[in-house]
């Protein structure tokens, strides 16, 4: 078995070698890698011109960019592993540009050769077809339970940088430093018999609900709500959990005030110390309130999975690692008011082996109008949920593909600190779907596809309105 580890290891090296001999890694197309973590980004072009660049960086950003006419420059360079503001400087180089944010926040870029003010001429890359999360230059591997290969030199012989591993799930994150490298690597793996899963890492945008906003208006709890005053944080039942189902909250932190500690397991974390802010209710911590608030009458304990670096999205790699984490710590009810990524393997099968389990996936169908596929809630076996508007009818915001099986409320009122906070989003709608499904459980007694039955009946997809 050692001698044809070393023989595997020596054709993978020779194939990697007659690639670059054939010049085929050596420039096999200009790169642009943008993330938002620290280090998140990696530059490989050369003769860019400045139009092209703003508009890929706009593209692959979201940032607003505009450019003074008649502004020209000449761009190449190379680089990893470095922040949106570092490349920023060190692709503009001696170029004048100014940062700022938008009112909401997204940042804007001016590109100019006079006055900021001049900067007037949008930089829009031509109209999008789906957008594409991969990232490119990242592979997921999922070695096979019984593999004796080492993922260390597996990653060595490939010239790629471990920068995620799960020995336990025998699931490792690799980077390479560009798009062809990590093409060619993934056709190689998928030929190892050692490997069990080659796949994409992709994207998963930090949850963002449509409104979230202090409302003034509302300082302390309404009478009768069941939340605590700006002294105590809020108590929405006064019933002690029942035994009933395990929610698995996979999610941003949840900011854990006194009142929610009868109500949650031990918070996991699979990207590090959370670092929430105070003075701003999370996407967690309204989540974990809406569970409370969708089942007050019989509450399931509340496992809070933390997949979201502090400020950034995260990938596929994280969701995996936090969603087996939480089914190993016994939650049979997972909750996902996330979405937006491409469409990975890795987490369909894993959602496949739990649902097999017996384990239940509720997800969100997403916050942008129309049909697209939204994964993962477009997986089969997930409950799929988008969010209604006050009348009743479809939020404007909201996904209605025809993945979509229910439809629950998208808005809910949660506190931080006494302060109340209007969150909205089909987020949302999936957080009052889980806590519906497990209150059904609780009071009746009955298994979770007859109250998944029952729900559904109950709340039906706006195609069956």
């Amino acid at each position: 078995m050692l001698e044809m580890s070393r023989i595997r290891r020596f054709i993978i090296r020779a194939s990697l070698a007659v690639l670059v001999l054939l010049g085929v890694s050596a420039r096999a197309g200009d790169s642009l890698v943008w993330s938002t973590n620290k280090t998140g980004v990696g530059v490989d072009i050369k003769d860019w011109d400045l139009v092209r660049l703003l508009k890929k960086v706009a593209s692959v950003s979201g940032w607003r960019i505009y450019m003074e006419a008649g502004t020209t420059a000449k761009i190449t360079a190379t680089f990893k592993d470095t922040s949106p503001d570092d490349a920023i400087k060190r692709l503009l180089g001696d170029i004048n540009y100014t940062k700022d944010a938008t009112s909401n926040g997204i940042p804007r870029l001016r590109v100019y050769r006079t006055v900021p003010a001049a900067a007037v001429e949008a930089m829009e890359a031509p109209a999008p077809g789906p957008k594409d999360y991969r990232i490119p230059n990242e592979l997921l591997v999922r070695l096979k339970r019984n593999s004796t290969e080492s993922i260390d030199d597996i990653a060595k012989a490939l010239g790629a940088k471990i920068v995620g591993r799960d020995d336990k799930l025998k699931l490792y994150r690799l980077q390479f430093v560009d798009e062809a490298s990590a093409d060619t690597a993934r056709g190689l793996l998928s030929s190892d018999n050692s490997v069990g899963t080659v796949d994409s890492n992709y994207v998963v945008e930090r949850p963002n609900p449509v409104v979230n906003a202090p409302l003034t208006s509302i300082a302390t709890p309404p009478p009768g709500s069941g939340a605590g005053t700006s002294e105590q944080a809020p108590t929405l039942n006064p019933k002690a959990p029942v035994n009933g189902p395990v929610i698995g909250l996979i999610d941003t932190a949840v900011q854990m005030q006194s009142g929610f500690s009868q109500y949650a397991m031990t918070p996991l974390t699979v990207v590090g110390q959370p670092n929430e802010p105070t003075d701003q209710i999370s996407h967690g911590t309204s989540m974990f309130e809406t569970l409370l608030q969708g089942m007050s009458d019989a509450p399931s304990k509340i496992l809070p999975v933390d997949v979201y670096p502090s400020g950034d999205s995260t990938t596929t790699y994280e969701v995996v690692e936090g969603t087996a984490a939480a089914i190993n710590s016994g939650a049979n009810i997972i909750n996902l008011s996330l979405g937006g990524t491409g469409d990975s393997t890795l987490l369909q099968n894993l959602i496949n082996e739990g649902v097999q389990k017996g384990i239940l996936f509720v997800a969100a169908s997403g916050n942008v109008a129309g049909t697209e596929t939204t994964y993962p809630a477009a997986y089969p076996g997930v409950l799929a949920i988008t969010a209604s508007a006050p009348s009743g009818q479809l939020a404007s915001y909201a996904d209605d593909g025809s993945f979509v099986r229910a439809m629950e409320p998208g808005t809910s009122i949660v506190y931080l600190n006494g302060q109340a906070w209007q969150v909205e989003g089909t987020s949302t709608a999936t957080a009052f779907a889980t806590s519906a499904i497990a209150q059904m459980i609780n009071q009746q007694h009955i298994s979770v596809n007859q109250a998944v039955t029952q729900f559904i009946q109950a709340h039906p997809p706006p195609s069956a309105h």
